[in-house]
């Protein structure tokens, strides 16, 4: 069954998005997990294994944080393979500073746990300057 549910929550990077979801429970290393030549996950074991985060909206945790976060981040918006969005749970502020220079809207402190509402595939459209996630289910 399809639907909208609405989903409030602290703008940590400005940016409107409209993108389809990728979402997991999990943590990710952009440094030596990630592929930012073809934007996916390649973290052994992770849940997204051989995702593709390309002009997708990110939603898990957290980074497992390195400092190689934003030059992966940044590879990425070179080759056109970089994720339109990132939703966490948790902040990590490599993460934060990779968002911020690579223009990646990001939010966070949600009012509404997004693992129980948004599912991949699911539709985000995003406004983080004023702290809207509208989630269209599929």
């Amino acid at each position: 069954m399809s639907g909208e549910t609405i989903i409030h929550g602290r703008c940590i990077v400005p940016g409107k998005v409209n993108a389809e979801a990728v979402v997991s429970k999990t943590r990710i290393s952009f440094w030596g997990g990630y592929n930012p030549a073809e934007g996916t996950v390649t973290e052994k074991g992770n849940p997204l294994e051989g995702v593709s985060l390309n002009n997708k909206v990110a939603i898990f945790i957290s980074t497992k944080g390195s400092s190689g976060t934003s030059n992966c981040l940044n590879l990425a918006r070179r080759y056109g393979t970089q994720p339109a969005a990132f939703i966490n749970t948790e902040l990590d502020s490599l993460a934060v500073c990779g968002c911020i220079a690579n223009e990646i809207p990001m939010m966070a402190d949600l009012d509404k746990d997004p693992f129980e509402i948004i599912k991949t595939g699911d539709m985000i459209e995003m406004d983080a300057e004023v702290g809207i996630i509208k989630v269209i289910s599929k």
